[in-house]
């Protein structure tokens, strides 16, 4: 087991970062970062992930201490505004376990969840997903590289895990100058089996797997979906991946489901989890490009859940992703029948709720349809959002009635 040292720092002071005046003004509020072209220092012999001081410009008067990178945009991630407070391995040990109890109520209904959301906990960078006894780390600061044992060292004491993986698979690591690859750093096997609050199976691969292992933050929208199927109704769930709707709206009654996804990979998982269900009797995959099968369907369904991947991963594709949420979003409505239903989805930050709202009214006007929204919904409770970055706010899901 990983040693945490708790060693005392009540003299220490760490190096100060001056913010330029009124750029303070969003910290204040609640924001979590300060940006490099706001800094007025940006000293290079101090290293990346290194804890500083952020101290307004004239009065000097301290914000807080945070993490520091001289060649990130984002140059400061704020920790804590006591700058009394001393940035070492019990202050990370204790904010984890906070975040941890949090989802106590959580963790009494299913056995996959993320334990710690970043920046929304108050921890800029790192994220912690639990599946039963397996547990994925996706480190995405430089400070939290630099610390990520401390991590370890704190699951293993609080949880004591078969496995532990570091999934850091994200492009986001290369804006950091981190290095994107995923590692099992604890354990032998990091395959395990999971559950939603309605009793839904899953065989999940950590290690193999997508994202952080599994798409946690849609758990409680594939169950949500059940109270929109009538028994008997026909379904199509396109970019179904491990296909938690098209199981979920199996086992709600559904008696044809058609899986649609690209991915032969997926569709291998999705067929797993089917028979881990006694679903696969009314579950049929399909190998094909979503956007091709949904243009070409000629077919009519009860309900249609469209779960993309991010179609905008930066500022520069969101005309193209656009276009490309218009069209789904313009042949699933042409393709549901009187009275369905249609689950639409973003996970695409740069695309914002009011974006997404106007691409479906401009799908409701070119399909002829009449929509009506029946739930708004976003990611689970165990992905909040913190009230003051929007930047920690990106999953859209609205049920639609079709018309």
């Amino acid at each position: 087991m990983l040693s945490i040292n708790s060693i005392s720092h009540s003299s220490l002071t760490y190096p100060r970062l001056r913010i330029r005046n009124k750029e303070e003004l969003r910290l204040q509020r609640g924001h979590l970062w300060a940006f490099s072209n706001e800094l007025l220092d940006l000293p290079k012999e101090i290293e990346p992930g290194s804890i500083v001081t952020l101290v307004r410009e004239h009065s000097g008067a301290p914000i807080g201490n945070g993490f520091y990178h001289p060649h990130s945009l984002i140059a400061f991630r704020l920790l804590t505004r006591n700058v009394e407070e001393t940035i070492d391995a019990d202050f990370f040990e204790r904010h984890i376990m906070q975040a941890a109890a949090r989802r106590e109520l959580l963790a009494l209904r299913r056995n996959a969840y993320r334990i710690v959301h970043g920046e929304s906990d108050l921890l800029p960078g790192l994220i912690i997903d639990r599946y039963a006894d397996v547990f994925a780390c996706q480190i995405l600061s430089a400070g939290f590289e630099t610390r990520k044992d401390i991590a370890f060292e704190t699951l293993q004491k609080l949880f004591q895990p078969s496995a532990i993986v570091e999934k850091n698979n994200s492009h986001l690591r290369k804006l950091e100058g981190l290095p994107v690859g995923d590692t099992l750093v604890f354990g032998t096997d990091a395959s395990t089996e999971i559950h939603d609050a309605a009793g839904t199976r899953y065989h999940v691969d950590v290690l193999a797997g997508q994202k952080t292992g599994f798409y946690l933050d849609q758990m409680e929208n594939r169950t949500r979906l059940r109270d929109f199927i009538r028994e008997g109704a026909r379904i199509l769930d396109l970019f179904a991946n491990d296909g938690g709707f098209a199981i979920n709206a199996a086992l709600a009654g559904a008696s044809s489901v058609i899986a649609v996804d690209e991915s032969i990979s997926a569709l291998e998982r999705l067929a797993r989890n089917a028979a881990l269900n006694e679903a696969q009797d009314r579950i049929h995959t399909v190998k094909a490009d979503c956007f091709d099968y949904l243009r070409e369907s000629q077919d009519e369904f009860d309900a249609i859940v469209l779960d993309p991947p991010a179609l905008a991963k930066s500022k520069k594709d969101i005309s193209n992703a656009q276009k490309g949420y218009l069209a789904l979003n313009t042949h699933a409505m042409r393709r549901v029948g009187k009275g369905g239903v249609l689950v639409t989805c973003s996970c695409s930050h740069h695309i914002d709720r009011e974006q997404f709202l106007d691409i479906i009214r401009d799908a409701s006007r070119k399909s002829d349809r009449t929509i009506t929204i029946l739930e708004e919904r976003g990611a689970g409770i165990d992905h909040p959002i913190l009230a003051a970055m929007p930047e920690t706010s990106y999953l859209k899901c609205f049920i639609l009635g079709v018309r």
